[in-house]
């Protein structure tokens, strides 16, 4: 995504309470190298080494601090007269990235200019609406419990290995790991499935399904059956540190949450240059692929549309009950069978919390942006965050829009929403032209819970449990 995406990005996501909205669209503060429009905390920024590009020179921290306390007692917006003096000096994103990093505000740099963050400490948080940001985190105030990592033990037996025709079969295998039931196979046997993990596309004859930030997938068959086989790379600037976090997690997060509308771990290896994951084989792919017709699938109807999102909701309501929030919800993660049951899947980032009502925070954004909730965006890590991204979920079942197009206006998919509260536009004008048995009072309902569950604040979207029950309610 371009600098002038990602500063609009961060202007809408970032810091969505510091400015009416009202405000922003009749005194619209620009930054001429991109024309883009920014917000940032002045609190923050003034009361610390704040040193703007000016045409006569530079403002220093002492002097900014007391001229912001000064509008502040004269009932002005601090954050208004910061915007307006950036967007009438000619500063540009390059500056307020430069600012961002002397003050240590990494998360919203590196969404305007990641590869200068890059530069600054070895950080990249990629924007495309199919990449997955890195995950490094640690403890921050507010104490979590750790989730236990599972260290499979191949085996040391250098005997021949047994067959991958034959693994599935044998119970209780002495290459088992000790920790989980999950099958411990050898990487050279996964080799041999998956073409020597043929990286052409499916389609092409190969057996590549896919591809995400910690991997690629391959389709194989085992003991009768199609498997999905995650090659875990670091396809983004991720340590060795963090591929094994992310693989042991997963593991554990299988072994503990298992549901119809989770997609089920069949087993993983451990011996070869790169850990592998084996999962249940969905034949219909990922909710994206199937929304945008991709290999020219027929479109999806409304009632089974209505069963996805209703799925969807199940799964994600077992992960919350069982306080665990998965952090990536979208639709690119959510796989279908060949009867179009949903199934979230990608648990690498999930979080596990003992009260699961506090808000746990981070050092490091993950996810993926298009989807994130605004206070994801500033390192929180709530289940609320969950839920603002299956907002954005049923407003792609609705719309059949992918969540970001740069070529598109909004260019988010969610910023629809303020076009239908402006009385711009209305759902009607976004439903998907390739659906044609959708009805008008299940549409206004399905919208109006995303609607919901896309509030800024995140104390008035609704948990789980509620998103559950009014989905229930919908009749396609």
């Amino acid at each position: 995504m371009s600098p002038r995406g990602r500063a609009k990005l961060l202007v809408s996501r970032s810091f969505p309470n510091l400015l009416p909205s009202r405000w922003c669209t009749a005194r619209r503060c620009s930054l001429s190298a991109s024309g883009s429009k920014q917000k940032v905390e002045p609190s923050a920024l003034a009361s610390r080494n704040l040193k703007k590009p000016l045409a006569s020179g530079s403002l220093t921290s002492c002097r900014s601090s007391r001229r912001f306390e000064a509008f502040e007692r004269m009932g002005k917006s601090p954050t208004c007269e910061l915007l307006y003096d950036w967007g009438t000096t000619n500063c540009t994103v390059a500056d307020l990235v430069e600012l961002l990093l002397r003050n240590q505000f990494l998360a919203p740099a590196s969404l305007l200019l990641p590869e200068a963050v890059k530069e600054a400490q070895e950080v990249t948080l990629p924007l495309s609406s199919q990449e997955t940001l890195p995950i490094d985190e640690k403890r921050l105030p507010i104490q979590e419990k750790e989730v236990a990592a599972v260290k499979p033990s191949p085996s040391q037996n250098t005997e021949e290995q047994p067959s991958t025709a034959s693994y599935l079969s044998q119970e209780n295998n002495s290459s088992q790991s000790s920790n989980t039931d999950f099958h411990n196979f050898w990487f050279r046997d996964l080799e041999s499935v998956t073409n020597n993990f043929d990286a052409r596309p499916e389609s092409d004859g190969g057996n590549k399904l896919g591809e995400g930030g910690f991997g690629v997938v391959f389709k194989g068959y085992i003991n009768g059956r199609n498997v999905a086989v995650k090659k875990l790379a670091a396809m983004v600037d991720i340590s060795a540190q963090d591929l094994k976090q992310q693989f042991d997690q997963e593991i554990e997060m299988m072994a503990k949450c298992q549901h119809e509308n989770l997609v089920e771990l069949l087993g993983f290896s451990s011996d070869g240059a790169q850990p592998c994951l084996v999962y249940e084989y969905m034949p219909n792919g990922s909710l994206l692929d199937r929304l945008a017709c991709l290999n020219d699938t027929p479109p999806i109807s409304w009632d089974t549309r209505c069963k996805i999102a209703q799925g969807t909701a199940n799964g994600i309501n077992f992960l919350h009950e069982n306080n665990h929030i998965h952090r990536d919800i979208k639709s690119a993660n959510i796989l279908l069978t060949d009867t179009y049951v949903p199934k979230i899947s990608d648990f690498g980032l999930a979080r596990a919390s003992v009260t699961f009502t506090q808000t746990i925070m981070t050092d490091r954004v993950v996810g993926t942006a298009a989807y994130m909730a605004p206070e994801a965006l500033r390192g929180e890590i709530t289940p609320k965050s969950d839920i603002f991204s299956f907002g954005v979920v049923l407003l792609e079942i609705i719309t059949g829009l992918p969540p970001v197009d740069e070529n598109r206006e909004p260019q988010l998919l969610l910023g629809i929403k303020d076009e239908i509260e402006d009385e711009e536009a209305t759902i009607e004008d976004y439903i998907d032209a390739k659906m044609h048995d959708w009805d008008a009072t299940s549409v206004h309902k399905m919208y109006s819970i995303a609607d919901q569950c896309l509030n800024e604040k995140k104390n008035r979207r609704p948990n789980s449990k509620t998103v559950q029950q009014h989905l229930q309610e919908i009749k396609a």
